[in-house]
């Protein structure tokens, strides 16, 4: 799997938008009242996202999106921020970046929609345990803590 270089930056905060397309389907009824009906278990998510780097940070990704992943056409692995966590992500640019744009002296900006495989959701099981989940940084702490000897 490629995995996208540290030495590029993440993206932007700004911007940085996830949407999901509806896996339901809908058919109204003659009464008015419509049936929904889940159409896909596999539906993708994409990440709307804006990146700055330098002048070589651009040429770097620029040569990496054309050769390595053959004009975006390769999925590769990424670190991304979504609701699940901040963890690696396997996605790849959905159709052209836009730009680059000259936004300083010696800084570019890039904007692109990445195309996630996966949908970014927490690990199955943890809904039956909200307690669990929302506390969990409490239980980490307790657990990690250095107790004072008695």
């Amino acid at each position: 799997m490629i995995k996208y270089p540290q030495e590029l930056p993440l993206p932007l905060q700004s911007g940085y938008k996830l949407s999901t397309e509806n896996p339901k389907m809908e058919t109204q009824l003659e009464s008015g009242r419509f049936r929904e009906r889940r159409k896909f278990t596999f539906v993708p998510t994409t990440i709307r996202a804006t990146w700055n780097m330098d002048e070589a940070q651009m040429a770097f990704f620029e040569s990496l999106f054309a050769r390595t992943l053959v004009d975006g056409t390769l999925w590769f692995e990424a670190k991304l921020k979504t609701p699940a966590g901040f963890k690696d992500y396997i996605c790849k640019i959905k159709g052209m970046y836009d730009g680059p744009e000259l936004v300083q002296v010696s800084r570019y900006e890039i904007s692109a929609t990445l195309l996630l495989r996966d949908r970014p959701l927490i690990d199955p099981g943890w809904e039956n345990f909200p307690d669990f989940w929302f506390n969990k940084n409490i239980i980490d702490m307790a657990i990690n803590r250095e107790w004072p000897e008695a």
